[in-house]
C-alpha cells in the first residue's frame, strides 16, 4: 500500500512559503462499487450481490440518520454529520431559513487517536485509522 505524491512548487506571492515545494497526493484512479464487490467475495466469500445490497442499504440507513440529525459513527472509518453554510445576519428575529441557509453538507471525521509523546496529552500526533500501515512514494 503506497500513496504516490508529486512536489508542487508554492506560487503564491502573498504566503510565506512562496517558491518552497510541497508534497500532492495522486490519485492512482478510482475504483467502483462493483470492484469492490468483487474484491470482497473472493476475500470472504460474501456475494457480489449480498456486499452491493449491503453498501446500498447503509447509504440509505445513513442518509435517514444523518437527516434526523444523527452523527453517524462507523468504527474504522470515521463520523459522518450534515453541516449547514448560512449567510449571517445582524439579528436573531432577521434570520429566514428559506433565504439564509446556503447548503446542507456532509461533513466526515476520519477515525483517529491521539499517539502521546512525552509528557502532557497534547504531545503526539494523530494516527488515523484508514491511513495505518501506507507508505509513500514519490512519482516521477
Amino acid at each position: 500500500m503506497a500513496v504516490h505524491i508529486k512536489l508542487i512548487q508554492n506560487n503564491i506571492k502573498s504566503s510565506s512559503s512562496y517558491g518552497k515545494f510541497f508534497a500532492k497526493a495522486v490519485s492512482q484512479g478510482e475504483v467502483t462499487i462493483e470492484e469492490l464487490a468483487k474484491e470482497a467475495a473472493t476475500n470472504s466469500g460474501i456475494s457480489k450481490g449480498a456486499f452491493v445490497r449491503g453498501v446500498m442499504e447503509l447509504q440509505d440507513l445513513m442518509k435517514h440518520r444523518l437527516a434526523n440529525g444523527q452523527t453517524v459513527v462507523i468504527e474504522g472509518i470515521g463520523r459522518f454529520s450534515l453541516r449547514v453554510e448560512s449567510i449571517g445576519v445582524d439579528e436573531p428575529k432577521q434570520f429566514n431559513i428559506s433565504r439564509h441557509i446556503k447548503r446542507i453538507v456532509c461533513g466526515f471525521l476520519p477515525a483517529s487517536r491521539r499517539v502521546n509523546v512525552g509528557k502532557g496529552t497534547k504531545n503526539g500526533h494523530i494516527l488515523y485509522d484508514l491511513c495505518e500501515g501506507v507508505k509513500v512514494i514519490r512519482q516521477r
